[in-house]
């Protein structure tokens, strides 16, 4: 037996997909899963920052950039004394 893995991006294609297999006799099976090609560090990763938004423990780009921006002028005070 061999095993073909087919991603498609465009769920309108997935009938045709389906109508060409059948007419083919060929068994298949569909997957919906936004996972695939990723390895198992992204994947955790990944779950990690949702689990890090449903806690609310993320910040806004704008106090970043104010953090950031707070950094380097100290660092910029530092060493000009």
């Amino acid at each position: 037996m061999t095993t073909i893995t087919v991603e498609v991006d465009k769920e309108k294609d997935l009938p045709a997909l389906k109508a060409l297999f059948s007419r083919l006799g060929l068994k298949y099976k569909i997957e919906e899963n936004e996972w695939i090609g990723l390895s198992e560090a992204e994947i955790t990763g990944i779950e990690a920052g949702l689990k890090d938004v449903e806690a609310r423990r993320v910040y806004s780009h704008a106090d970043v950039s104010k953090i950031i921006n707070e950094k380097i002028n100290r660092l910029g005070t530092k060493n000009e004394g």
